[in-house]
């Protein structure tokens, strides 16, 4: 399976890329770090621990690479697309990131393929169900690949509670009516999952004991 995830800026779309990774991690699973464009956090950040994990992570074609913003990608994973293996790209965020996939669809396959977009309720260029919906719908107008479903990952990073994550996920589930989706994946930690979990609506549930990418910065 492709799994193609957007999101705008700072909407923790990294942060729901390495969970799901980990999720996928008993099947061989590779995270294709296209994220070059004003990123906050960058999966390959994180390549190290994923690879004690069999998770593989590429991202430029040179060998250290971790802070690098040259735009020197490595499109080395179209290879493990084709071969059907788990792929998930982590797009830089908007209608800009598309332009890195310009030659990546002839190897994906529609109907093996997921495009997620990940929203977070609390960030101000996503804080209504319309500005959701706007979002989606740009990036559909520029990709020959629609998004086939949405994710919610709804948070103030510590200061997060339970009513935060179900506050973000009316409105996204507000969203998927409007433009006929899924709530695919929802993104939460484990202490908030657990007094929640039955008002949960998403397909999936990926759930974290703390943050991957959290830098001390933000706590």
């Amino acid at each position: 399976m492709t799994y193609i995830v957007t999101g705008y800026y700072g909407s923790g779309k990294t942060e729901f890329v390495l969970n799901l990774a980990l999720a996928l991690a008993a099947e061989k699973v590779t995270i294709a770090d296209l994220d070059i464009i004003n990123p906050f956090f960058r999966s390959r950040e994180r390549a190290n621990a994923l690879a004690s994990l069999g998770i593989e992570v590429t991202g430029s074609v040179f060998e250290s690479h971790v802070a690098q913003d040259v735009p020197a990608l490595s499109f080395a994973f179209l290879s493990c697309i084709r071969a059907g293996e788990n792929v998930i790209i982590d797009l830089p965020g908007g209608e800009g990131g598309l332009r890195l996939l310009s030659g990546c669809y002839d190897a994906i396959d529609p109907a093996r393929c997921q495009f997620l977009c990940v929203f977070n309720k609390y960030r101000p260029e996503t804080d209504s169900a319309e500005k959701m919906i706007g979002f989606c719908k740009n990036i559909n107008a520029s990709s020959p690949l629609p998004i086939t479903g949405l994710v919610n990952n709804g948070n103030l990073l510590a200061y997060t509670t339970a009513e935060h994550v179900l506050e973000s996920q009316k409105m996204v589930l507000a969203a998927c009516r409007e433009l006929g989706l899924l709530l695919k994946y929802t993104l939460v930690q484990e202490d908030i999952y657990a007094a929640i979990a039955l008002n949960i609506e998403s397909e999936h549930v990926l759930t974290f004991p703390a943050p991957q990418m959290r830098k001390s910065w933000q706590m």
